[in-house]
């Protein structure tokens, strides 16, 4: 049964899915703080969840600088027993939480209205020491003082996603079992709001930045009951805590000055954050806000462009980024998108002479090289195509879009087995079992005189069914 994403999730459920997840974990167990071992099946059940419920973005750009960021504040806690990865959800809510196993969601929502990369270093330190201190784990020898029945009402109303069970439920006493919760989350929060504090000031950055992001938030929060962040459901600021958090930044006073402002890369992750992903009218007037802002330039016409190329005003595009790009002409970023915007115009010539210049900047762009196979292809020169979109598999073998692409540059070269084979990778790899199978058999036949490919393929086709296929005698189909 799928839970709802609506509003009654995102303020309520959520809280209360992860607290789920430890009531229903402990039902196989005995009611004990977590190993590491659980910890990790635990996590991966929540991101399983997560990923069902919720968009997340896998745009390489934002990711890679989100991981890059993530894993230098994590340097700062020293060496942890489980790898940490940092995800994106499209989603316009404030929030952001962290699971045991080391998986750590950022919102674009709370993206939006940073002004600082201070401010989201503070925020993944303090999610990082949620995982870092086992705070969940901790708590799972708390949970065996509530009653079983109630966190079984509790689970039943989440996954039926119904807030009518939900009120039902948190009326008796399921509201000893919330205010049980938030006592400990508070404790959480202020050994959280230490350590994030402790990890930032290491990397350079001022405390004041999450100082700053939380009283946003907590602003935010004061419009009303319906508007509350659900950041603040599952990460309460009391008055307590932020004098909590003002004593903290006194006492790293004297590490300071920290010198360490916004990079181009927090900037550029922002700016994409907004135009891509959220919502058209907020990203446009907070790039008007810039334009006043000397500062901020080139980052107004970056943003604007980016907003024109979704909403389908290309000439509008290639105007904003090539600005842009007179302002910084070796920017391979910048080189990029004015790239993507005359391939979306259709003027491949124009859209490779800036993505090849992109690319002998920075070699190990794969979604530059990904574009500039793409306009090849659109000339209608395969064999340029194909060559580019090897480069992108050097740099990333998983790339499903490209797998479905280079399936089409073999087929222009009339390569069936070739092609087939790579569609059927690009289906695996999207989860589509029946049609990875399709093609991969299909190309089975085409590849029936070269050895190494017939055993690629029967590898293949059995870790999906589990059976060995060999390839059928004779010719191939025709």
């Amino acid at each position: 049964m799928r839970i709802k994403a609506g509003s009654f999730f995102r303020t309520i459920a959520l809280p209360v899915l992860l607290s789920s997840f430890l009531i229903s974990y402990s039902f196989l167990g005995t009611l004990q703080a977590l190993t590491i071992e659980e910890e990790r099946k635990l996590g991966d059940q929540v991101l399983k969840e997560v990923s069902a419920k919720f968009t997340l973005i896998q745009d390489p750009v934002l990711l890679g600088y989100l991981n890059r960021l993530g894993q230098e504040t994590l340097k700062q806690a020293g060496p942890q027993p489980y790898p940490f990865q940092f995800y994106l959800l499209k989603d316009s809510q404030l929030n952001a939480f962290s699971v045991p196993g080391g998986h750590i969601f950022i919102t674009t929502g709370i993206i939006e209205i940073m002004d600082s990369e201070a401010e989201l270093a503070g925020l993944l330190g303090h999610e990082i020491a949620h995982v870092t201190n086992h705070h969940i784990s901790r708590r799972m020898e708390q949970e065996k003082k509530i009653n079983l029945a109630t966190m079984a009402i509790a689970l039943a109303s989440v996954f039926a996603g119904d807030p009518r069970i939900a009120s039902a439920a948190i009326t008796g006493s399921m509201a000893t079992a919330i205010s049980i919760s938030l006592k400990y989350s508070r404790e959480d929060e202020d050994e959280a709001d230490n350590f994030g504090f402790k990890y930032m000031a290491r990397e350079g950055f001022d405390p004041k930045g999450m100082i700053d992001l939380l009283d946003k938030i907590r602003r935010w929060g004061s419009y009303g009951s319906e508007t509350i962040p659900a950041y603040l459901q599952t990460h309460p600021i009391t008055g307590d805590r932020m004098s909590q958090i003002d004593q903290l930044r006194h006492r790293y006073l004297d590490q300071g000055p920290w010198s360490r402002g916004s990079s181009e890369d927090f900037r550029r992750f922002q700016v994409i954050s907004l135009a891509k992903y959220g919502d058209i009218q907020k990203a446009r007037n907070r790039f008007q806000v810039w334009e006043k802002d000397s500062s901020s330039n080139p980052w107004f016409d970056y943003g604007l462009g980016w907003l024109y190329l979704r909403e389908g005003k290309f000439d509008a595009a290639v105007g904003a980024f090539e600005k842009t790009l007179a302002q910084r002409p070796r920017d391979p970023y910048f080189l990029r998108d004015l790239g993507q915007a005359y391939f979306s115009k259709g003027q491949y010539d124009l859209a490779i002479q800036k993505l090849g210049q992109a690319a002998l900047i920075n070699p190990q762009d794969g979604s530059n090289i990904f574009l500039l196979a793409r306009a090849y292809q659109e000339k209608g020169e395969a064999q340029l195509a194909l060559d580019n979109f090897n480069r992108v598999f050097q740099l990333n073998p998983n790339d499903g879009e490209a797998h479905y692409y280079l399936g089409i540059a073999y087929g222009n070269l009339k390569d069936l087995g070739q092609a087939h084979f790579h569609f059927g990778k690009s289906f695996q790899i999207k989860g589509d079992t029946e049609k990875a199978l399709f093609h991969f058999r299909l190309a089975l036949k085409y590849s029936e005189q070269d050895e190494r490919k017939k055993e690629l393929l029967e590898r293949e086709i059995k870790s999906l069914t589990g059976k060995i296929e060999k390839a059928p005698s004779g010719k191939g189909p025709n």
